[in-house]
């Protein structure tokens, strides 16, 4: 693996920086090589050079190969693994700042897969990430050089995407909206703090999502929550308080407690409930 990382400022000068390196790097992986389930504060981009490998991030799994490009936004749970038969080569940049949030939000809210691109040239890619590797030192030099890499690679993206600048924001508040519970909802979000980001009401944002949805914000969330946990409850065996935690629920309690007025059974009598049918459903059909 080859690695940079920028420790010349500190993170809390790169969080309010408008854009800023956090790290860039290569790896060419060994069969069924792992990473993660990991969280991060900061925006991650992977570039696949070579050979395939899967993304798991948000309950979805990607099947991606040479020329697939994979995000991770700050605040989400992924884990990746190369194929045992042709694994995969990466590279990848890491950023933050004011600004990062709404550009991986620009990108992700124009691709059909909201984490993936697909069939473009990776390899111009790498060559800008191995012009920060070739960087010897944390100086101030090469933080701007570095950092002027970094605004072309995101250039680069939002030209291969073809974004369509004419169009941004024609989208309803609403959707927008939506679409930012639907990518952060594993945070510990406040309809407030949605609101600020919008740089609306409160009251107004509540308004016109119940018009376009016919229920409010916070209940489409605590809704997005719980249908997430569901599947959490069956398919690992993470514990509650686990579960809890990384559906941005505040407590365990809160969480088991939300679930019940929904479902009328605990968390724990669910899993329960789910995993004796599939195992008599098993049964019969043996």
């Amino acid at each position: 693996m080859k690695e940079y990382k920028e420790t010349l400022h500190s993170l809390v000068y790169k969080s309010n920086s408008d854009l800023s390196l956090y790290s860039a790097g290569y790896e060419r992986c060994s069969p069924g090589y792992e990473y993660g389930p990991k969280f991060r504060a900061y925006q991650l981009i992977h570039f696949v050079l070579s050979g395939s490998g899967e993304l798991h991030i948000d309950e979805h799994v990607f099947s991606l190969a040479s020329g697939d490009v994979f995000i991770i936004p700050a605040g989400k749970i992924a884990y990746y693994k190369a194929s045992t038969d042709d694994p995969w080569s990466y590279a990848w940049i890491g950023f933050l700042g004011i600004s990062s949030k709404t550009y991986v939000y620009q990108l992700m809210s124009s691709l059909d897969n909201i984490y993936i691109i697909n069939d473009i040239d990776t390899i111009k890619y790498k060559d800008c990430i191995f012009n920060i590797l070739s960087l010897k030192n944390n100086t101030t030099c090469d933080y701007l050089r570095a950092n002027s890499i970094l605004l072309n690679i995101m250039s680069m993206l939002f030209d291969d995407i073809n974004f369509d600048e004419s169009s941004w924001g024609k989208n309803s508040i609403a959707d927008d909206v939506k679409f930012y519970l639907d990518t952060n909802y594993a945070e510990k979000l406040k309809i407030t703090d949605v609101a600020k980001f919008f740089n609306i009401h409160p009251n107004y944002l509540t308004r016109i999502f119940h018009s376009k949805f016919q229920l409010s914000p916070k209940q489409y969330l605590t809704d997005l929550k719980l249908s997430k946990s569901r599947k959490l409850l069956v398919t690992t065996e993470s514990s509650i308080a686990v579960i809890a935690n990384s559906l941005g629920f505040e407590d365990q309690l809160a969480f088991s407690k939300a679930f019940k007025k929904h479902f009328s059974l605990s968390p724990s009598e669910y899993r329960k409930k789910i995993r004796l049918l599939a195992v008599d459903n098993h049964e019969f059909t043996e």
